[in-house]
């Protein structure tokens, strides 16, 4: 009988240890299933990650883009103002040579205004002579 009770406590013992086996093999069924879960995780999050930094280069290329066109801007925006200030010197220089141009005007009607007098008195003299010749006192004779 010693026998006998050591083949049921082998035969226990076997049926504890594939026991222990099945829940050992459950739990790694249990734990490749959570790997693979954390695996496909962490593809969703590569694959997030990629579409984020396909999102970051095209921000990257409009900001270079922007920088260019701001840097283009600048160089139009400083050309223009020295265009706008050459413009202002020359408008100045304009308004300078009008006034001149203003008074040698006015120097020129002043003058003209003074001859056109001076003719007339000229004009009132000379009628004076031409009358006087036409009378010709000639002390009573004709």
């Amino acid at each position: 009988m010693d026998i006998e009770k050591t083949l049921q406590a082998i035969a226990a013992s076997q049926l504890r240890a594939e026991r222990r086996m099945d829940l050992v093999d459950q739990r790694a069924d249990r734990a490749d299933k959570r790997a693979d879960r954390a695996d496909e995780r962490a593809d969703r999050a590569d694959q997030r990650a990629d579409r984020a930094d396909q999102r970051a280069d095209r921000v990257d290329k409009r900001m270079d883009r922007l920088e260019h066109m701001l840097r283009t801007t600048g160089a139009l925006v400083r050309g223009g103002m020295k265009v706008v200030l050459q413009m202002r010197a020359t408008q100045t220089e304009m308004k300078k040579s009008l006034k001149d141009l203003d008074f040698k005007f006015e120097a020129l009607v002043d003058s003209q205004l003074r001859t056109d007098a001076a003719l007339r008195r000229t004009d009132e003299k000379f009628n004076q002579l031409i009358e006087t010749l036409r009378r010709r006192n000639g002390n009573g004779h004709k």
